[in-house]
């Protein structure tokens, strides 16, 4: 056809004779020679739609993949990727690099899980902690001088590549770390939180609390949402109890406006400028202006006069006066209380924790354990090399495949090496959610606490036999009568046993390979082997303890713990007696459709805050005078109230029994040094 085309258009050209054969062959040359040009070019065209369609066909097929497997229904049996793993930190950013985000990726499986590591350019590394082991050996009695607490500035520029804003600086004695502020700060007030009877303020509370319940029927018929009224009622109850100071109108509003913006550093209104406070100021120097007020004229016996004559610097006197109004614990803490005694569609649960001061405790308990007030505990700076037992090592295990780099995995290594410098964050949720060392996690389970009802734990009590009796009820994933028979048994023998008993369910005998494949049931198998293993260790009792740290841990623990939850305590009762309900009757789908890590949000947020609101109603009691109401409440938040309050039951007489106290000293004058 080329021969032929070429031949018509030389004769048309040259007049309709014909052409040499030289002639003719250069220009069927030349058009061969376009002809194979277009081709190489069509063909690099379908060539390149092949390979681009191909690669992102296996692409897709690749990330479906690696979706399916994250999402898959034994994700949770699944092993940890310890140390640095790009697939977690893609994922983290994936999700949104958030608390919310660690937090949710860690606690999707705690198979073989110790610790995650994130790098960033020209910064140390920082370390997620997730295994108990390692938060004993940064906050525990001997090791904990290895590390130093960092300073809120050095926590942010250990996140971000943001230098902190010095107008923003706050030296109060959270954010310091441990210099010689905090500690000025710490020796002046540690008498007031930890020696003042704070029974003597308990109708004080039933006061300021039951005003605002009747203030919300007065003006909204008893219908609100709950955080607006227990943040409220906290504001006001640490004006009135630490700073003897009563706010009323705008100033108190505005007060109110100011601290849930700073609380909530991602807030929208402070960008869109609904916040309109006075003189434009900000929430921080708002807050701050008001604390150092009401504070330098609070009244003498207050938390505020106790820091004015304090031998406190005086450049940290107007911080600390304003640091103390954002003690917020309460608020958060008695939502939850309130939100899952409601939860109970009998109303018994309810009515238990009104009457029962003791199953109250426990409520508060768990509701801390499942919603701890913090996001995460401020890191902290290892300050020499070291090296520690791997409490996931077993020696009988066949090692895996070396990594890509011919690394071993961490979960495999004798020891773990933490390098000077190191900045470990510790989130309590992933710890509180742990499966190894908590039974059922994601449920509300008061009953857990049964014997072991209070926060508050004695201090000469912590390594002794009782306190190890009354937390056997905590063994993770284990039904109580496992109990018995394993400390009965060997940890060689024991492990030798089930290891066999796993291994022979991977074979032809057991049907479920037929089932469900070969390759699934030998998973399932080593996940069992595994969970069995670290839940049955002999050190399991000793780190129970360091995966519950609602207040924190160490000499850093919450100052105000004390008060804190009789604040909790006060608002609790004082809610159901005033008969609260969900309106209408309706649960707050955060308790009925979302998982725990989706009921709390903590991306831009100094206090773990629920998602959602929830809308309730109240009807105070009509027929009892305040007086009346006031005096119906017991509570008793440690072993020492307990035992001088009088109250006589079976119960309470074993848990005294239990407690062993020999005198009526209040246990919790110290932190471990």
């Amino acid at each position: 056809k080329v021969v032929l085309r070429h031949e018509r258009y030389i004769r048309k050209i040259r007049g309709g004779q014909k052409t040499s054969n030289m002639s003719f062959n250069m220009a069927l040359a030349t058009e061969l020679d376009s002809v194979s040009y277009v081709k190489i070019a069509i063909g690099g065209v379908i060539l390149s739609i092949i390979v681009s369609v191909s690669t992102a066909v296996y692409c897709g097929l690749y990330f479906v993949g690696k979706y399916r497997e994250l999402t898959h229904k034994n994700r949770s049996d699944k092993p940890f990727a310890n140390g640095f793993s790009m697939g977690t930190l893609l994922r983290v950013l994936l999700e949104g690099l958030s608390l919310d985000s660690f937090f949710k990726i860690m606690t999707e499986t705690c198979r073989n899980r110790l610790y995650t590591v994130v790098k960033l350019p020209n910064k140390n590394d920082l370390w997620l902690v997730g295994h108990p082991a390692i938060v004993k050996e940064i906050f525990g009695p001997g090791t904990s001088k290895n590390w130093v607490r960092a300073t809120k500035d050095e926590s942010i520029e250990s996140l971000t590549f943001e230098k902190p804003d010095p107008k923003l600086a706050n030296r109060a004695m959270l954010y310091t770390g441990s210099d010689s502020g905090w500690k000025h700060t710490r020796v002046a007030l540690t008498p007031f939180f930890y020696n003042k009877d704070f029974t003597s303020v308990d109708k004080d509370m039933d006061r300021v609390i039951c005003e605002h319940i009747d203030l919300a029927v007065s003006e909204n018929g008893g219908n609100v949402e709950l955080l607006n009224m227990t943040l409220t009622i906290t504001i006001d109850l640490v004006l009135q109890l630490l700073y003897g100071t009563v706010l009323k109108g705008d100033d108190f509003k505005n007060l109110v406006k100011s601290l849930a913006g700073y609380i909530t550093p991602g807030s929208p209104s402070l960008y869109d400028g609904t916040l309109d406070l006075p003189g434009g100021a900000s929430c921080f120097d708002y807050h701050r202006k008001v604390g150092a007020e009401i504070g330098r004229n609070a009244k003498p016996g207050t938390l505020a006069s106790i820091i004015c004559a304090s031998a406190i610097p005086e450049e940290l006197k107007d911080e600390n006066l304003a640091f103390f109004l954002e003690a917020l614990t309460p608020a958060f803490a008695s939502f939850w209380c309130i939100c899952h005694a409601l939860t109970d569609k009998t109303g018994e649960m309810a009515k238990k924790i009104k009457n029962d001061p003791i199953f109250r405790q426990q409520c508060i308990k768990e509701s801390l354990r499942m919603y701890p007030p913090v996001p995460s505990l401020f890191p902290r700076i290892a300050q020499k090399d070291m090296e520690i037992p791997n409490p996931l090592y077993d020696e009988r295990k066949t090692p895996t495949a070396r990594s890509w780099f011919g690394s071993i995995p961490v979960e495999e290594r004798k020891t773990i090496k933490i390098k000077k410098g190191i900045r470990a964050f510790v989130i309590p949720s992933v710890l509180h959610y742990d499966e190894r060392f908590w039974f059922n996690p994601e449920s509300f389970m008061p009953e857990r606490w049964e014997k072991d009802p209070f926060l508050l734990e004695m201090k000469n009590t912590a390594a002794t036999a009782i306190f190890e009796k009354r937390k056997t009820v905590n063994y993770g994933g284990l039904l109580s009568t496992a109990t018995e028979k394993i400390k009965s048994k060997s940890r060689l023998n024991f492990l030798e046993e089930i290891s066999k008993f796993f291994a022979g369910n991977k074979t032809s005998s057991n049907i479920r390979n037929f089932m469900f494949g070969h390759d699934h049931e030998t998973f399932m198998a080593d996940a069992s082997y595994d969970n069995l293993a670290v839940r049955t260790g002999p050190d399991v009792m000793e780190l129970q303890p360091w995966c519950y740290m609602p207040m924190g841990l160490g000499m850093h623990a919450c100052l105000g713990r004390r008060l804190a939850l009789r604040m909790v305590d006060a608002i609790l009762y004082n809610f159901l007696d005033n008969e609260v309900t969900f309106y209408n009757g309706m649960v707050p789908s955060m308790f009925l459709t979302k998982g725990f890590h989706e009921r709390i949000v903590a991306t831009a947020a100094v206090y773990n805050m629920p998602a959602d609101p929830a809308y309730i109603t109240v009807s105070p009691i009509m027929d009892l005078s305040f007086k009346e109401k006031a005096n119906m409440r017991v509570s008793v938040v440690d072993y020492v109230e307990l035992r001088k309050s009088g109250i006589k039951s079976k119960k309470l007489t074993d848990l005294l029994a239990e407690a062993m106290l020999a005198d009526d000293s209040d246990d919790s004058s110290s932190d471990e040094e």
